[in-house]
C-alpha cells in the first residue's frame, strides 16, 4: 500500500517573466480569494515518484520526477488522495501501460491535459479523483468551445436545410409556370390552325351561294342587251 499525493504547480514557463508573473497572480487571488481554481499544472506522485503528462513531437507524454521537483513550474501546494492497494510492481507495469496510451502528440490544452492525466491515473490507482479546482478553468473553457462548436454546426444544418427548401420549392414554381406557359400555347395553336382550315370552305360556299351569283360579270349580262 502506497500514499498517493497530488503536487499542484503554477504554469510559469512561458518566455515572459511579466506572463510568468500574470499568471501568478490571478491563480493567487482566483483559488486562494475566490476558491474558483485557476491556471495549474498537476502531477501524481506514487511510491516516490511524481508523474505527470506533457506535450512532445514524438514518444510518450507521460514521465517521472522527484517528487515536488519539476523544474518548468513553480510548486504552490500538495492534496493527499488516499492510499492505493497496488503494489509497487503492479503501479510500474501500469504506469508503462499508460505512457503507450498517452503519447505526447496527442496533449490537448483544454481536453487532455495534465491534469486529465492525473484523473485517469488516480482512477487506476483506486483513489480519490483531484479536486475540481485543479482543473476547473480548462474544463469551463472546454465546454463552452463545446458549446459554441454545437451550436455553430447546427446553425449551418439549419442553413443548409432552408436553402434545400427554398431551392425545392423554387424549382417547384419553375415547373408549374413553364406547365402552364405549354398548355397555353397549346390551346392558342389548335384555335388558329382550325379558322385556317375552315377559311377556304367558308369562301367557297360565299362564292357559289344564289344571292350572289355563281358567274362571272359577262356572264351576268341580260340577253337583250348582249344582242345590242
Amino acid at each position: 500500500m502506497s500514499l498517493v499525493t497530488l503536487h499542484v504547480y503554477d504554469i510559469t514557463n512561458t518566455s515572459y517573466e511579466s506572463a510568468n508573473a500574470a499568471i501568478t497572480n490571478l491563480n493567487r487571488f482566483t483559488k486562494d480569494a475566490l476558491g474558483a481554481g485557476g491556471i495549474f499544472h498537476g502531477a501524481v506522485e506514487v511510491n516516490g515518484y511524481e508523474w505527470s503528462f506533457g506535450y512532445c513531437d514524438q514518444g510518450t507524454g507521460v514521465y517521472p520526477c522527484p517528487p515536488k521537483g519539476n523544474t518548468g513550474y513553480t510548486y504552490r501546494e500538495s492534496v493527499a488522495l488516499g492510499v492505493t492497494s497496488l503494489a509497487p510492481a503492479r503501479v510500474q507495469g501500469m504506469m508503462h501501460v499508460l505512457q503507450t496510451q498517452w503519447p505526447g502528440h496527442q496533449y490537448e490544452l483544454l481536453s487532455r491535459n495534465c491534469n486529465h492525466f492525473c484523473q485517469e491515473l488516480c482512477l487506476r490507482l483506486g483513489v480519490e479523483a483531484p479536486p475540481h479546482w485543479v482543473n476547473r478553468f480548462a474544463s469551463n473553457a472546454d465546454a463552452t468551445v463545446t458549446a459554441v462548436t454545437y451550436a455553430r454546426d447546427q446553425t449551418h444544418r439549419a442553413m443548409a436545410e432552408i436553402t434545400s427548401a427554398a431551392t425545392a420549392a423554387w424549382e417547384g414554381l419553375v415547373g408549374i409556370a413553364g406547365s402552364s406557359q405549354r398548355e397555353s400555347r397549346g390551346t392558342g395553336g389548335g384555335a388558329s390552325g382550325g379558322a385556317s382550315a375552315r377559311a377556304p370552305s367558308a369562301g367557297a360556299a360565299h362564292a357559289g351561294s344564289p344571292g350572289h351569283g355563281g358567274s362571272t360579270a359577262s356572264d351576268s349580262t341580260a340577253p337583250d342587251a348582249a344582242r345590242t
